[in-house]
C-alpha cells in the first residue's frame, strides 16, 4: 500500500462532494480555514444523526424495539470509533469536549498523587490542557512544572524536558501539536524517556488529529485525548487511556457503573445522537479509501490510516503554496515557516496591521479565519505578543480545501500589504 499511497494524489472534487455543506450557497463562496476551531460535517455523519432523531430519538438500551435500535446504533458508534483508532472500545471514554474529558481525568487522577508529587505541562497547550492539570495540583498540593517554549521559535525542546523530568514526575501531559505554532512534537520521545521514571504520559491530540489521523496503537501513550468535531463528525471528546492506567484511577461515573471499563470516566454522557453518527465517519472513511485505493478487506484502522495519510500529503501541499505565497511579505509567523516538522495550521502577525484587521479583510472577500489567543494565551505570552486580544492571524486548513481557496487568502495578503 505504501508504494500505491505515494504516487495518489487525494480527488478533491470526490471529497468535497461527500461533504454537503459545499452545496450551500454560503458555504459555496467561502473559502474556509478556520478548521482548527471546528471542521464541517461528512455527509455520512450528518445521514446517522438526523436518522438518529427522526427515528430513535429515546432512552436506549430499554425492551422496547425503538429504545434497542437506539442503543445499537450508539453500540455501532463508540465500536466505529475503536475500530477507526485501531484500539478496544473498552478503553474509549467519550466526552461532552475534550476539556470536559481532561477535567474529569484530572478528578480521576487525585489518587495518584500527593503533595511530593510533580506534574509537567507545556507553555505550548491549550488553556484546556493546562488548567485542568494547575487545579489538580492546588487539590493536591502536587507541583506544577511548565516546559517552557524557546521564545525564539516557538518549539519545545527535549534537553529542557529532561531537566524537569525527575524521580517524582507523575504525569507528563503534553500537545501533540500546538494549535498556534504547528509543530509536531517529539512525543515519543518524552513516551520513551518517561517510561522507566514510571511517569504517566497523556497526550492532547487535539490539534494533530484533524491533520493525521493519531496512530495510538504504536504511540502507546497512557491517555490520547482529541475532538471529533474537529475531525468532521459531531461535537465530541474521545479519551483513549490504557487498561492499566485507568485501572489505577479514581472511577468518576456512577457507583454501578463502575464495573464496565467505557462507563468509568463518564461523568455524564454526552448528546446519544452524536455517539451514534460517529459511526457514519467509519463510512466516510472506508468511502474515502475505496474510492482512492480500491476496495479490499482491510480493517478500517488501516484503510483510515492511508487515507489520513493521502489527506495529509494534501494539505501540505495547500500550506507550502501558502508559504511560499506570503514570504516576502511583512508577516511574522510562529513556529516554522517550512512544512517540515510541522502540520497545515500556520499563525502570524503583521508589521503593518492588526491580526483583527487581516481577519476582517479576509472575512469581506468570504475567506473564514480568525484571530486571537485561540486558548493558548500563555503561549502568545512567552512569545512576546503584548496585545493577546488581537493575537495572531490563524490559516488552518482542512483536507477539502483546494488551491483556489489558499490563491484567495494570498490575493487579500498581498494586497493589503
Amino acid at each position: 500500500m505504501t508504494g500505491t499511497l505515494t504516487n495518489k494524489q487525494l480527488d478533491i472534487d470526490f471529497v468535497r462532494q461527500c461533504f454537503p455543506t459545499f452545496a450551500e450557497p454560503l458555504a459555496a463562496k467561502t473559502a474556509f480555514f478556520e478548521n482548527a476551531g471546528g471542521s464541517y460535517v461528512a455527509g455520512p455523519v450528518l445521514e446517522k444523526l438526523m436518522h438518529f432523531y427522526r427515528m430513535n430519538k429515546v432512552q436506549p438500551y430499554g425492551a422496547c424495539e425503538i429504545q434497542k435500535l437506539a442503543g445499537n446504533q450508539m453500540d455501532a458508534g463508540r465500536q466505529t470509533m475503536a475500530d477507526l483508532l485501531g484500539v478496544d472500545s473498552k478503553n474509549i471514554t467519550l466526552g461532552a469536549s475534550t476539556t470536559q474529558n481532561f477535567n474529569t481525568l484530572a478528578y480521576a487522577c487525585e489518587k495518584i498523587l500527593n503533595s511530593k508529587s510533580e506534574l509537567i505541562v507545556t507553555a505550548q497547550d491549550h488553556e484546556a490542557n493546562i488548567g485542568a492539570w494547575e487545579r489538580l495540583c492546588l487539590r493536591t498540593g502536587a507541583t506544577l512544572r511548565i516546559w517552557p517554549i524557546n521564545p525564539a521559535t516557538g518549539e519545545l525542546e527535549l534537553d529542557t524536558f529532561k531537566s524537569l523530568l525527575t524521580s517524582a514526575t507523575a504525569i507528563v501531559c503534553m500537545t501533540h501539536s500546538s494549535n498556534i505554532v504547528g509543530s509536531v512534537n517529539p512525543v515519543s520521545d518524552v513516551i520513551s524517556m518517561a517510561r522507566p521514571n514510571g511517569t504517566r504520559v497523556i497526550i492532547d491530540g487535539v490539534s494533530f488529529a484533524p491533520h493525521q489521523w493519531p496512530d495510538i496503537s504504536t504511540l502507546a501513550p497512557d491517555a490520547y485525548c482529541f475532538s471529533t468535531y474537529k475531525t468532521y463528525a459531531t461535537h465530541l471528546g474521545v479519551m483513549y487511556t490504557s487498561t492499566e492506567f485507568a485501572e489505577s484511577l479514581d472511577p468518576q461515573c456512577h457507583y454501578f457503573n463502575v464495573e464496565y471499563s467505557q462507563k468509568r470516566l463518564d461523568g455524564a454522557g454526552p448528546d446519544h445522537a452524536a455517539i451514534a453518527a460517529l459511526d457514519g465517519l467509519g463510512d466516510y472513511f472506508t468511502q474515502s479509501h475505496d474510492h482512492h485505493f480500491g476496495e479490499s478487506d482491510a480493517t478500517l484502522y488501516e484503510k483510515t490510516k492511508n487515507t489520513s495519510a493521502l489527506m495529509h500529503r494534501h494539505e501540505n501541499k495547500l500550506c507550502v503554496q501558502l508559504l511560499a505565497g506570503i514570504d516576502d511579505l511583512p508577516l511574522n509567523i510562529l513556529g516554522r515557516n517550512t512544512i517540515e516538522g510541522r502540520e497545515a495550521n500556520v499563525a502570524m502577525t503583521s508589521s503593518k496591521h492588526s491580526s483583527a484587521t487581516l481577519s476582517k479583510a479576509l472575512a469581506k472577500e468570504n475567506i473564514a479565519a480568525g484571530h486571537g489567543h485561540f486558548y493558548a494565551l500563555r503561549l502568545l505570552q512567552a512569545a512576546g505578543i503584548k496585545d493577546t486580544d488581537d493575537g495572531v492571524l490563524r490559516i488552518s486548513f482542512g483536507h477539502y480545501n483546494n488551491t483556489e481557496d489558499v490563491d484567495r487568502v494570498l490575493s487579500v495578503l498581498r494586497a493589503i500589504h
